[in-house]
């Protein structure tokens, strides 16, 4: 058994920008830049995770893609979930990026993953009702 095969050594370590760049370098029909290359859109959400896991990244579902265009900075601009039953895939999501560009690779690896820290508290919210300092 090798096992460069069951980790993936010979696979190069990228981040998702850099994947997301290479793919949208490949010509898909499914996966585009827009005209001055500074807007990326999709209408196969499923085919782009599968690329994206050919490429060693972990995404399983709908939830972990969205997760990484938002924790990499992506800010949405249209949003094709809303229309899930669109059998001839017309519906496109549309992601932008400041740093994301066509022709910029050098700005693509710049892009770094945002960490954002939650907090939970442990304390029930109140309704504003109820609350005094509301009223």
């Amino acid at each position: 058994m090798d096992i460069r095969r069951l980790v993936n050594i010979d696979l190069p370590c990228i981040t998702f920008p850099q994947a997301l760049y290479k793919i949208m370098g490949e010509g898909h029909t499914w996966i585009e830049w827009n005209r001055d290359g500074t807007k990326l859109r999709y209408n196969d959400p499923n085919r782009l995770m599968r690329e994206l896991q050919g490429m060693g990244f972990k995404a399983q579902d709908l939830a972990s893609l969205n997760k990484n265009f938002n924790d990499y900075g992506f800010i949405r601009l249209s949003d094709a979930r809303k229309s899930r039953y669109d059998p001839c895939k017309h519906a496109w999501t549309i992601f932008t990026h400041f740093s994301f560009s066509r022709g910029d690779e050098e700005a693509v690896s710049s892009i770094r993953r945002r960490r954002v820290r939650r907090t939970r508290t442990s304390s029930k919210k109140s309704s504003p009702c109820s609350d005094e300092e509301f009223w």
